[in-house]
């Protein structure tokens, strides 16, 4: 066998074993628990307006003034007692 084909074979058998592992692993991978949904909440960025009554997803929604808007996290607008916006969300 020449050199050429032996690294094609080579190469070849490296593939099949990589993909082999990877898939048996899987489902162990897919089986571990997730973050509480209190880390997610916490950590999502949202925005206030001035004067609204909502929180938004992004800081140029309606008639919102991109300018006056601060970024706050989710747990603070609901404590707020801030809204979904029905438009951006």
């Amino acid at each position: 066998m020449n050199k050429t084909k032996n690294r094609s074979i080579k190469g070849i058998v490296f593939s099949v074993v990589f993909t082999m592992t990877a898939l048996s692993a899987a489902p162990v991978m897919a089986g571990t628990p997730s973050a509480p949904a209190r880390t997610v909440a916490a950590s999502t960025m949202v925005w206030e307006s001035a004067t609204g009554k909502c929180y938004h997803s992004k800081n140029n929604c309606g008639k919102m003034n991109p300018k006056k808007a601060k970024q706050i996290t989710l747990e603070q607008a609901k404590a707020k007692g801030l809204k979904k916006c029905s438009k951006c969300w």
